[in-house]
């Protein structure tokens, strides 16, 4: 399965879905369309929202100049 088929295959839930899956209060979300948001981390915490596993997703992309210019560059550690 390529990431074409993969994107194309999952399910998004709606942002307010996730946010009360995960016991946030609508307060702490900032919504931008229907499935993403902004989450304020800091009340997220204060919150009590227990700690699970966790996954960081760094999504970056940039189209060079056919020299090469402009190519992106993602350190994560």
């Amino acid at each position: 399965m390529d990431d074409l088929e993969i994107a194309r295959a999952a399910q998004l839930l709606p942002i307010s879905q996730v946010a009360d899956t995960l016991g946030l209060d609508p307060s702490t979300i900032e919504p931008y369309g229907r499935n993403v948001a902004k989450i304020d981390l800091d009340e997220a915490a204060e919150s009590g929202t227990p700690a699970t596993r966790a996954k960081y997703v760094v999504v970056s992309a940039i189209t060079p100049t056919p020299l090469g210019e402009g190519k992106t560059t993602t350190v994560v550690g």
